[in-house]
């Protein structure tokens, strides 16, 4: 049996319902498999080319590799299945594979060349400049170490003509700035990479920080580092497609005398080593881990115990600093003979010589307040906030273990309450990993606590977020003056789409239940059908729905009963499910339910989605008389949506002109509609 159009869309739209990552992945593969069992071509080779971005920015490039290699195949076959933006998309994709191929020892060089030599081709033959395939001649080049090669093709790069095929202003001088550092150019290196340091695409401004370390660290330009470090890697320490960048990161901290915070950085990451997004990545992180841990080893901290767990979080084990650096430093040498085996040099395996035994720049380079760094504010410095410092340090020096990390968690309140966030959060993450040691349970859920109300308001922190939001779970009930789980849990909700944000919905309804707040149960219920009315639905949606039903039906107070839009959102999880007339009672109580002046925008939006549903289903005489009514009653509130459901049912009922004049009405002309179409057209397989 094959697939149906809509059962594609939806095992689709079900696949990026899921976090980015293995899970998603896995579901797209299966999108795949279905499409092509089912012989739709168009289908899968849209599904195909919106997944290779997926896969590239989710440290999975294997999948980008087969993703755009059947795409391109297909292109070449049936050049008419793809849409016209798409003949620029595989063009510009060619980048990432590039990119990519080098980093994995079994690709043959060959294989590269062959397809940077299509790359060229295809570019030439669009009427495109050579500008992006000269710079990933670079790029090549410089991996195999082939440094005039590097240098010829790095000349052709900044003298030709950029194009919109051509990297971003951010991305071109970043390559530029690792070419230069690698040749010591380190002043020139700077000179063109600092203006592009505040951002540019998805790529940046993480990559330019991270190319900027060595510079910076090489030039003494201590104060520069230490800033690209800390914003470089809050921006990428939850990416894998970063894990390159986050060696750099490593390997600054092995430079500057802050081998423990290395340590922090290799613990949080060290489990990304069983699934890294290239050989590459691995070989690097584990090289600038080698240094970090040598260092602490030649500090006689080699039988210092590190925490370990698995990728996938079901183990867990110690390993010493000794046990951990002769691993990792054999990793890295393994991986670069391959390189070397497949490049026919040693280029890689001295590079990874140089990095493990890298001599120290600086003996101590400060990163956070409590480490040291100085910072004032536009009015001077802090005494409040120096003293606090001051405390941490004489209670750390005095054994006070407990008091010190209390103290920290005081830093970290302190620099909230001035405004500076960034910091604030470094310091919550060394008070919380010392209060967790000292034992003190509820002032590290506080300090949890305070780590989720920094990260959630920054968008780079979202995954540290919802980490965060996990250890707060599942030490259910918080502590004396901080608010109920329930609470957190509902705005946790508000930063989610898909089912994860209704499983937190869920479940702080389940916990105001158990609290005996029925109507607070009921709003929260209400927010988690809303969100299902646009999901496929499956047994949460049913039960969200005979929840929302029965404590609507005995609720007490009018603020808890139910309302038109929840009417709507169980009408439409209904209608999903293909129980039609359900649906529609649903709306047609809603209709009679909300008469009235002060219910009037209820009313009406219950009839539009009445007159959408008659629509769908292949009664547009029926939905156009519901659109009429609706504008009649108010043209401005919801003049565009019905608009656009009576020009439809216009359009099916053959009086095209009629349909034109009313869009002419509301200042609306057809390409407006393509908002709305997939929405409104009949469905196929109703009666």
């Amino acid at each position: 049996m094959t697939t149906s159009a809509q059962e594609l869309q939806e095992r689709l739209h079900q696949a990026y319902a899921l976090p980015r990552g293995p899970a998603r992945f896995a579901a797209l593969d299966a999108v795949f498999r279905h499409a092509d069992a089912a012989g739709d071509v168009p289908f899968a080779f849209s599904a195909r080319m919106n997944a290779i971005s997926d896969f590239h920015h989710g440290g999975d490039p294997t999948r980008a590799f087969l993703a755009f290699s059947w795409c391109l195949a297909t292109f070449d076959r049936q050049p008419e299945v793809a849409h016209p933006h798409h003949a620029r998309s595989l063009l510009w994709d060619f980048k990432w594979i590039v990119w990519a191929l080098p980093q994995f020892p079994e690709i043959p060089l060959e294989r590269t060349m062959a397809v940077l030599d299509d790359m060229q081709r295809r570019y030439q033959l669009a009427g495109h400049s050579l500008h992006a395939v000269h710079q990933h001649r670079w790029l090549v080049a410089h991996h195999v170490g082939d440094m005039a090669a590097a240098q010829e093709a790095y000349d052709r790069m900044v003298t030709a003509k950029r194009d919109s095929l051509s990297d971003c202003q951010a991305c071109v001088p970043s390559g530029q700035v690792r070419h230069l550092t690698s040749l010591g150019r380190f002043d020139e290196a700077i000179t063109i990479g600092e203006p592009y340091k505040r951002g540019g695409c998805s790529e940046q401004p993480q990559w330019m920080l991270s190319e900027l370390l060595t510079p910076y660290l090489r030039t003494g330009r201590f104060d520069e580092a230490v800033e690209a470090h800390r914003d470089g890697y809050r921006r990428i320490r939850d990416d894998r497609h970063h894990l390159d960048d986050l060696a750099q990161h490593v390997l600054f901290c092995g430079l500057t005398g802050n081998e423990a915070r290395g340590l922090e950085l290799l613990e949080r990451h060290l489990s990304w080593l069983e699934r890294p997004s290239s050989p590459y990545a691995a070989m690097e992180f584990a090289a600038s881990a080698a240094l970090v841990l040598g260092r602490l080893r030649a500090a006689g901290h080699a039988n210092l115990t590190l925490p370990r767990r698995s990728d996938d979080g079901t183990r867990r084990w110690g390993a010493t600093v000794a046990e951990v650096h002769d691993e990792l430093a054999a990793q890295a040498r393994a991986i670069a003979a391959r390189f070397d085996t497949r490049n026919g040099n040693r280029h890689q395996s001295e590079r990874v010589e140089a990095r493990m035994a890298a001599t120290p720049v600086a003996q101590h380079v400060p990163l956070t307040v409590l480490a040291g760094r100085v910072t004032t504010s536009e009015r001077g410095a802090d005494p409040a906030l120096a003293a606090l410092v001051e405390r941490v340090a004489a209670l750390t020096a005095a054994g006070d273990q407990a008091g010190a990390a209390r103290a920290r968690l005081d830093v970290a309140h302190t620099l909230r309450n001035a405004g500076r966030p960034e910091d604030a959060i470094e310091a919550a993450e060394e008070a919380v990993r010392s209060l967790d040691r000292a034992g003190l349970r509820d002032d590290a859920v506080r300090c949890r606590h305070l780590l989720w109300e920094l990260y959630r308001q920054r968008y780079h922190h979202r995954d540290a977020a919802q980490v965060v939001l996990a250890e707060l779970i599942r030490a259910g009930d918080l502590p004396d003056g901080l608010p109920p789980l329930e609470a957190v849990l509902e705005d946790a909700a508000d930063l989610l789409h898909g089912t994860e944000g209704v499983s937190y919905l869920v479940t702080a309804a389940d916990r105001r239940r158990a609290n005996g707040d029925a109507d607070g149960e009921l709003r929260v219920l209400r927010k988690a059908l809303g969100r299902l009315a646009n999901q496929p639905p499956g047994d949460v949606a049913w039960a969200v729905l005979a929840r929302v039903d029965a404590l609507g039906a005995a609720a007490e107070s009018t603020s808890a009963e139910l309302t038109g839009r929840d009417q709507v959102a169980a009408a439409q999880v209904l209608h999903r499910a293909g129980r039609t007339a359900e649906a529609l009672d649903r709306l047609d109580a809603a209709v009679t339910r909300f008469d009235g002046d002060e219910l009037a925008d209820e009313r009406r939006s219950a009839r539009l989605h009445r007159a959408r549903l008659r629509l769908r289903l292949g009664e547009p005489a029926r939905a156009e008389a519901e659109a009429r009514e609706v504008l009649a009653e108010d043209p401005d509130e919801h003049g565009y949506e019905a608009t656009a459901v009576l020009a439809f049912a216009l359009r099916a009922q053959g009086r095209a002109a009629e349909a034109e004049k009313a869009l002419a009405a509301q200042d609306m002309d057809a390409e407006d509609l393509d908002y709305y179409e997939q929405d409104l057209e009949p469905d196929d397989d109703e009666d």
